[in-house]
């Protein structure tokens, strides 16, 4: 909600997509079966998310044998951590990684799901 207030330009595309696919006013609750229908939403729930990772780290999984990973070398029985946040910021991968812009998953080949 903050990216939204911060961007009000982006809460009203939000609302009249909303407003287009249930009509205007509180005639009824958004469905599973509505959300193919509001990409625009999908965008900004995606980008809320990379934005703002509800958690830094992957749970730390355990190497069960030596490895190479990305050219280093891991020991057996070595806790490898996943930095989320980094990984949705990095700017060889996101444009304007900083910035709110939920147009970056409308017709992008960039997506990630739970």
């Amino acid at each position: 909600m903050t990216e939204l207030l911060r961007h009000p330009e982006k809460m009203t595309k939000a609302q009249a997509e909303i407003d287009q696919v249930l009509g205007q006013g509180p005639s009824r609750l958004i469905e599973e079966s509505d959300i193919s229908n509001l990409p625009y939403i999908q965008a900004i729930v995606k980008e809320t998310l990379r934005l703002h990772p509800p958690v830094p780290f992957l749970v730390p999984r355990e190497t069960n044998c030596e490895v190479q990973l990305c050219g280093h070398h891991v020991p057996k029985n070595t806790q490898v951590w996943v930095n989320v946040w980094c990984i949705t910021h990095d700017p060889s991968v996101w444009t304007n990684p900083e910035s709110f812009i939920p147009e970056r998953f409308l017709e992008s080949e960039i997506d990630f799901k739970g």
